[in-house]
């Protein structure tokens, strides 16, 4: 499956600006995914660079106020480790969780503006885990050198979503019909990711729900350009990034980074898809169809994630203190 080609412009709603003009002329310069993982001309980890700040509390400090840009079904469960890192959320009742979806309705709002108070950007409109994208101004506002993000697999994205009572789905846009099958739905649903990573609009995160923000939303197809400044922001942007399916390693980094104790919260799954064994979905109902747009961005993100675990000295070996140390809480 090949990528349009067209690029976007920089007067368009995708709100690019001016960066459209450099990237078009480096594009070139760019796979979409190589099997070395490595970049051409792109910036330094954000997350490297901040090593040098030498204490955990000092990157903490720095990171602050935190933009979780949540893309669906990576992981709304980084809200009960992102809470709990020292001094976050000063005023948070004593022994609050989020144990399920709808707690996140219920809490979000009061949790960022009385129990957070400045921890989390509300810039751009960023709510606390729902789907925003951070194209146009929020990005540089909001989410540089602040911006914490999962991501998974983007066909095991696809098909969780799917399970999920097909999760960003545009019913409005189909006229109140559903997507046929898995394969329907990927055909729409694809290169959520970069979307959002390169595309503003609001998303509630509610399925179904306006606005839906970039992921559900008609849009024009997805740009050699916008991958590349997809992956450029996850590089610079980004003071945490870890993988949805390398999940007990990506909160040993998180506190390797940032400091704080590992707790059992930290690993609990709040939001099960219909796949709790966590076993892996099968793909094979979406008849070949691979999202190369979300591939490549999840290619480089694999590789910031074992730079990182490279840098901080971390392997399942040596997060077993972590691990312990999340057992012995409730």
């Amino acid at each position: 499956m090949a990528l349009p080609t067209c690029l976007a412009s920089a007067d368009d709603t995708t709100g690019l600006g001016d960066e459209v003009a450099y990237l078009q002329s480096h594009a070139t310069l760019h796979s979409l995914s190589s099997s070395s993982g490595q970049m051409v001309d792109m910036p330094q980890s954000n997350m490297a660079s901040q090593r040098s700040q030498g204490q955990p509390a000092a990157r903490l400090q720095a990171a602050q106020p935190f933009a979780w840009v949540h893309v669906p079904k990576c992981g709304s469960s980084l809200a009960n480790a992102l809470i709990y890192l020292p001094g976050v959320c000063p005023n948070l009742p004593s022994g609050f969780r989020f144990t399920e979806l709808d707690d996140f309705a219920m809490y979000a709002d009061i949790l960022v503006d009385e129990w957070c108070p400045g921890s989390f950007s509300m810039k751009g409109k960023i709510r606390f885990n729902d789907h925003t994208g951070i194209g146009g101004s929020i990005y540089a506002s909001s989410v540089k050198g602040h911006g914490v993000i999962m991501l998974r697999q983007p066909e095991q994205r696809i098909m969780s979503g799917y399970y999920h009572n097909q999760h960003s789905w545009p019913l409005d846009l189909y006229d109140g019909r559903y997507a046929a099958d898995p394969l329907a739905y990927a055909q729409v649903l694809s290169g959520c990711a970069v979307r959002m990573l390169t595309r503003p609009g609001i998303g509630l995160g509610v399925e179904h729900e306006e606005p839906r923000g970039p992921c559900g939303s008609s849009h024009e197809p997805v740009s050699v350009v916008e991958v590349t400044l997809a992956k450029q922001r996850l590089r610079e942007g980004f003071v945490f990034v870890g993988l949805t399916e390398e999940w007990d390693l990506s909160m040993c980094l998180l506190h390797a980074v940032f400091g704080g104790s590992c707790l059992a919260s930290d690993f609990s799954d709040t939001n099960p898809g219909s796949n709790p064994s966590q076993e892996k979905y099968d793909v094979s109902e979406l008849m070949g169809f691979t999202d190369v747009i979300d591939g490549a961005l999840y290619t480089e993100a694999s590789a910031v994630f074992s730079e990182q675990l490279q840098l901080y000295g971390l392997s399942y070996d040596a997060c077993r203190p972590c691990f312990k140390e999340a057992s012995s809480t409730s």
